[in-house]
């Protein structure tokens, strides 16, 4: 098998379950080295047209609980033409893990455009996820995720990885450039989807929420969502006229509201309900009392009894770049973003005044409504924050 390698490896982490980069390189250090070895021996096995050698490295969990296991090696092996030649590799792991009393597991993922082959002039891009280590469950450490993608499927709007959407283990082939049954498409971003057989409208979801915004009820009510973005609560739900609703709910990692005493004041309700297409979020149709929308994003609004202008914040600016100062004579902003560099004073019905610091330092007044923001105010000449 003739390798050509135009780019030496090297190895990125992108990993949050560990906090210091010295314990992070020392926790996976030696799940990178089984990675790329088992990933090379794929290769070799493909070449010699090695299935049950092929198969050894996937995980026995796997092969237990995947019904179509089979079927789907088969399949790959029923197109696929040997010997590889591989273009690409510059991995970059992205991964998980845990320890308990000793115990450890590993678990690692790189591919797509990272890893590049063509075989028979076919140029696949390679994704693959491997528990490397799992004390916990020894029938996990292997392969769980393999994938091959065609040029022309990976470079289609559609195309999704298997090893992202963390699909059922097993070995997966795409060579289809249209879209696929199990994902939707909402915002611009695709989603695991599940069909459901009802019929939704907008005003379905309006009456239930404003009856009642937990979300467990709401759930109770409707049904479950056809897919959910649960990092950061947002639920999605299919209408009947092939848009989607979609919920965005109070969690305890990712809270809209402010924390009281470190917690959740209200954890698990329902923050807003707005529409969307393929593309873009279209129209809010129900928020909370507490809550405005500004730049496309939801927040908790605090009311101030006070009435401003851009004309104050252009003349203050004139005299001072102090935030501090700027809080000390008209008080707290409406919206207050913690741990970042923005908040913002409402102006009028749909605008705000969006100040932008760093320390105590203002840098910048916007005006933005709802979706956008419009027009500059001022900036100062020695800006350098990263937001524009």
């Amino acid at each position: 098998m003739t390798k050509k390698i135009l780019l030496i490896m090297t190895i990125a982490l992108c990993i949050g379950v560990l906090s210091c980069c010295s314990s992070r390189l020392a926790f996976f250090n030696n799940g990178e080295k089984a990675f790329r070895d088992t990933l090379d021996a794929v290769f070799e096995a493909l070449d010699r047209g090695d299935r049950e050698g092929l198969k050894a490295f996937f995980a026995h969990a796997v092969i237990e609980g995947n019904s179509d296991f089979d079927s789907q090696v088969d399949a790959f092996f029923e197109v696929y033409q040997g010997p590889i030649e591989i273009e690409h590799i510059h991995l970059l792991f992205a991964g998980s893990g845990k320890t308990e009393y000793g115990k450890r597991q590993v678990v690692l993922s790189a591919g797509g455009e990272d890893v590049i082959i063509v075989a028979d002039g076919v140029r696949y891009y390679v994704s693959m996820l491997m528990y490397t280590r799992d004390d916990f469950n020894k029938d996990n450490e292997g392969i769980h995720i393999l994938e091959f993608a065609t040029e022309d499927a990976y470079n289609s709007k559609y195309y999704t990885s298997h090893t992202r959407w963390n699909s059922e283990p097993g070995f997966y082939y795409q060579d289809s450039t249209e879209k696929r049954d199990d994902i939707m498409w909402i915002e611009g971003a695709p989603w695991r989807y599940t069909y459901f057989d009802r019929s939704l409208t907008a005003d379905d979801l309006r009456t239930v929420v404003e009856g009642n915004d937990d979300f467990n009820h709401f759930i109770v009510v409707i049904g479950e969502p056809n897919c959910s973005w649960t990092t950061y609560a947002y639920y999605y739900y299919e209408l009947e006229n092939g848009l989607f609703a979609v919920c965005k709910v109070e969690d305890a990692i990712n809270d809209v509201r402010p924390r009281v005493d470190g917690r959740v004041v209200r954890p698990n309700v329902i923050v807003a309900i707005y529409i969307a297409d393929e593309e873009k979020n279209l129209e809010t149709i129900w928020m909370a009392d507490d809550i405005a929308k500004v730049s496309g994003s939801y927040h908790y609004f605090l009311p101030i009894d006070r009435e401003l202008s851009e004309v104050f914040f252009k003349s203050f600016v004139s005299r001072s770049s102090s935030l501090s100062e700027l809080k000390d004579e008209i008080g707290l902003p409406n919206i207050d973003k913690p741990m970042s560099w923005q908040c913002f004073y409402k102006i009028s019905d749909d605008r705000f005044v969006e100040c932008e610091f760093r320390g105590d330092h203002i840098e910048a007044f916007f005006v933005v409504d709802s979706e956008d923001r419009l027009y500059t105010i001022w900036k100062a000449k020695e800006s350098t924050n990263a937001v524009v």
